[in-house]
C-alpha cells in the first residue's frame, strides 16, 4: 500500500511537473512570437514612414505602377513566387500593377523587406467608397464636392462632376522575420486639397469696416477673380477700397467646414506657435507675441503654424506658409504675411506703421468662423491690405507634407 501510494503520488508530481513544464514553453514561444510580431511591425510602420517622407521626390506616379522602396538591392518583391522568394508581393501584377520602379532606402539598419507605393483604387484599398457592388479600378481622390453646402473634404472614385481633389496613396510596408513570419501595415496619403476659396476674405459672420480698408478679390496672378468679402450676414461701414468680381459677395452657396480645416492641420501636420517663436507666450489659453517671425516672406516654405486657442500679434511681425488659429485672431500694427489663414473665430485688424512697419499687408487667402451670433470681426485702418493671389495659395498647398488619412495592420497583402 506504502508502494502503491508512492507511486501514484510520484505520477501526480511528474504530470504537475510536466504540465508545468509545457506551461511554461508554450508562454515563452506565445512571448517570443509576439516580440516578433511587434518587431516587424514597428519595423515596416518606420519603413512606411520613410517613404512617406520621401514620397514628393518619387512622384508624379502612374497608375498603372507600384514603386517599392526596398532595403537594399538584394529584395526583389516582383520575382518569383511566395514559395521561393521570401519577400514576394502577391499582389503585384494585380488590380492593374503592370510595372514596378524600385528605390533604395536610406536606413540601412532598418530591416524591413520593402514599402509598396502605389495609387489608390477600391480594387487595392480592398474596401468600396461609392456604395455599388463591385470594387473598381479608377483612382480615388481626396477633396471637395463644390456644390455641397458645406465644404467637408472627403475620399471619393473619381472622376466625379464638379468635384475636385490630390491623389490618394496606398502605402504598404511588410518586414520578414528570420523564421519566415511576416507583418505588414498600410497607411492611406494624400495632399491637402485647395478649397474652393469665394473671395480675398471668407467670413462667416458680419464684417465692420473702419476706414478705407483695402480687401482686394482681384488675381494678380491672371486667374479666376474673386470677390473682395464673402460673407453670409453683410458689410457695414466704409467699402470704398473693397474690390473684387464682385466686390462683395452674400449669396455664397457653399460655406467651409472650419472644423474639418482646423483638424486638418492639427499637428503633427503643423508646428505649435509657440515653437516657431519663442517671443510668443501662453496666458490661459491665449497666445500673444509682439514681432513675430512667423516664416519670411517670398523665401520660407514652412510648415504649418497652430495655435490651441486665441492669437493676438503685435508690433511688427511677418510670416509666410499657413496660419491656423483655432479661436480669434487679433492683429494690431504692422504684420506682412504671405500664405493662408485660417480662423476658428473672429478676425480684429488694426493696421498702422510700426518702426519700418507699413501696416497690415496680408498676399493669399483669410478664412474665418466665428460662431454664429458672435460679434462682427472688425477690420481697422487704412494701412491695412488683404489681396487674393492664386500663386501665392498654390504654392503653400504644393509644400505641404502628404496627410495620413488611415492607418491600419495588414493580416494579409492585397
Amino acid at each position: 500500500m506504502a508502494l502503491m501510494a508512492a507511486l501514484m503520488a510520484l505520477s501526480i508530481l511528474t504530470l504537475v511537473g510536466l504540465t508545468a513544464t509545457f506551461v511554461t514553453t508554450t508562454e515563452t514561444l506565445i512571448n517570443h512570437n509576439l516580440g516578433s510580431r511587434l518587431v516587424n511591425h514597428y519595423l515596416a510602420e518606420s519603413a512606411v514612414e520613410e517613404a512617406r517622407s520621401r514620397l514628393p521626390a518619387i512622384l508624379p506616379l502612374a497608375d498603372h505602377e507600384a514603386v517599392y522602396l526596398r532595403r537594399d538591392a538584394t529584395v526583389n518583391p516582383t520575382a518569383g513566387t511566395r514559395d521561393t522568394n521570401p519577400v514576394f508581393d502577391p499582389a503585384y501584377g494585380t488590380h492593374g500593377m503592370t510595372s514596378a520602379r524600385f528605390i533604395d532606402s536610406d536606413l540601412a539598419g532598418v530591416a524591413f523587406s520593402w514599402v509598396r507605393i502605389s495609387r489608390k483604387t477600391e480594387e487595392r484599398a480592398g474596401y468600396q467608397l461609392d456604395g455599388d457592388s463591385t470594387n473598381n479600378g479608377q483612382a480615388v481622390v481626396y477633396g471637395y464636392d463644390g456644390n455641397a453646402p458645406a465644404l467637408k473634404a472627403f475620399q471619393f472614385v473619381g472622376p466625379r462632376a464638379g468635384h475636385y481633389g490630390s491623389p490618394v496613396y496606398l502605402l504598404t510596408g511588410m518586414a520578414t522575420a528570420p523564421s519566415g513570419s511576416r507583418q505588414m501595415v498600410r497607411t492611406e496619403l494624400a495632399r491637402p486639397p485647395v478649397p474652393p476659396f469665394s473671395a480675398a476674405v471668407y467670413n462667416k459672420t458680419a464684417v465692420r469696416l473702419l476706414d478705407a480698408v483695402k480687401i482686394i478679390g482681384n488675381d494678380g496672378n491672371g486667374r479666376r477673380d474673386l470677390a473682395g468679402i464673402d460673407t453670409p450676414e453683410g458689410v457695414f461701414g466704409d467699402t470704398s477700397g473693397i474690390r473684387g468680381a464682385p466686390a462683395i459677395l452674400s449669396s455664397s452657396s457653399s460655406s467651409h467646414n472650419i472644423a474639418a480645416l482646423t483638424a486638418m492641420f492639427e499637428p503633427p501636420l503643423s508646428i505649435p506657435v509657440h515653437r516657431v517663436d519663442s517671443a510668443v507666450t501662453v496666458s490661459s489659453g491665449v497666445y500673444s507675441g509682439t514681432n513675430l517671425r512667423l516664416g519670411q516672406p517670398g523665401t520660407d516654405r514652412r510648415v504649418p503654424t497652430f495655435a490651441d486657442g486665441d492669437l493676438a500679434v503685435s508690433g511688427n511681425s511677418e510670416g509666410q506658409g499657413f496660419l491656423i488659429v483655432n479661436g480669434d485672431l487679433t492683429v494690431s500694427g504692422s504684420f506682412r504675411y504671405e500664405g493662408i489663414i485660417l480662423v476658428n473665430g473672429r478676425l480684429r485688424f488694426k493696421g498702422y506703421s510700426v518702426g519700418s512697419g507699413t501696416g497690415i499687408s496680408i498676399r493669399g487667402a483669410i478664412v474665418s468662423h466665428p460662431e454664429k451670433g458672435a460679434a462682427p470681426s472688425v477690420l481697422e485702418g487704412e494701412r491695412t491690405r488683404i489681396r487674393y493671389s492664386s500663386r501665392i495659395v498654390a504654392a503653400q498647398y504644393q509644400a505641404l507634407r502628404h496627410a495620413r488619412l488611415s492607418y491600419r495592420p495588414l493580416t494579409r497583402l492585397k
